[in-house]
């Protein structure tokens, strides 16, 4: 059972999801992954912990009171939140929610990326707590979606502090954000099209670990889901598609290509 709780700065460190019908998330998503999925909690600003097997995935919450749209929203580990907020402002991006404790012993902000991409910074402990991932129904992978996003890894190096590689997916170049010699996150360059979904924007996909992608698509159609794109596989890689769920947010689902014997 991979069970992260280090987390070294610029890594991941949590996912949660916000709409406007939180009970019928919780459905969805506890049905769709087989989570366990507590009742909201006012301690926790309203949100209700997912877990698998007694661990932690996900978070899933209210919209706040500005208008917002449902989403799922990563967080990267910080050594310093507020350092990591100024260096947003700094390297041309926007800081949407300025540091704070919005729930006892947990600082984060939220910040968008100078081409818009919104993600969450989150300031690490030393002790902190465990977090499910690259499991079936646990965050396998987080993206970087936009039409040029290299044009914003100077970006990610100077807050994050990540290196940048690349890989080819197909015949497509794919960015790798680095930390030390592990690779925590990849970007991806969209087709730039205005999608009613929201997509065409720069944005950050979550993919959730499948075993059976073909199963899983169906069971989130089921659900009430809509399929985005249709799977597709890389050599290397897997098979993945894009879903959004009832509440309108899109997530990634994951069926990863075996290890080697």
């Amino acid at each position: 059972m991979p069970i992260e709780d280090a987390f070294p700065h610029g890594t991941p460190i949590w996912v949660d999801h916000q709409s406007g019908d939180q009970p019928a998330s919780r459905t969805y998503y506890r049905e769709l992954f087989g989570w366990e999925v507590g009742a909201a909690d006012e301690a926790t600003g309203g949100f209700s912990l997912a877990t698998a097997r007694g661990v932690a995935v996900a978070a899933l919450g209210p919209l706040p009171d500005a208008p917002a749209p449902t989403t799922w929203t990563a967080y990267f580990s910080v050594d310093d939140l507020d350092a990591a907020a100024t260096a947003v402002l700094d390297a041309g991006g926007s800081v949407l929610l300025a540091p704070g404790e919005p729930v006892p012993g947990i600082r984060l902000a939220i910040v968008a990326d100078p081409a818009g991409a919104v993600f969450g910074l989150w300031q690490r402990q030393e002790r902190n707590a465990p977090w499910l991932r690259d499991e079936p129904g646990a965050v396998d992978w987080l993206e970087l979606v936009a039409a040029d996003p290299a044009a914003t890894y100077p970006f990610y190096e100077r807050v994050l502090g990540v290196g940048v590689s690349e890989m080819r997916v197909g015949d497509e170049p794919y960015g790798l954000f680095d930390v030390g010699d592990t690779s925590v996150a990849g970007a991806y360059r969209s087709d730039g099209a205005d999608h009613s979904d929201g997509t065409g924007e720069p944005h950050w996909l979550l993919y959730f670990n499948v075993a059976d992608l073909d199963a899983a698509v169906v069971r989130a159609t089921e659900l009430g889901g809509t399929l985005r794109t249709e799977p597709q596989s890389a050599a290397g890689v897997g098979r993945w598609a894009e879903v959004v769920d009832p509440q309108g947010a899109v997530f990634g689902l994951l069926e990863p290509e075996p290890e080697p014997v």
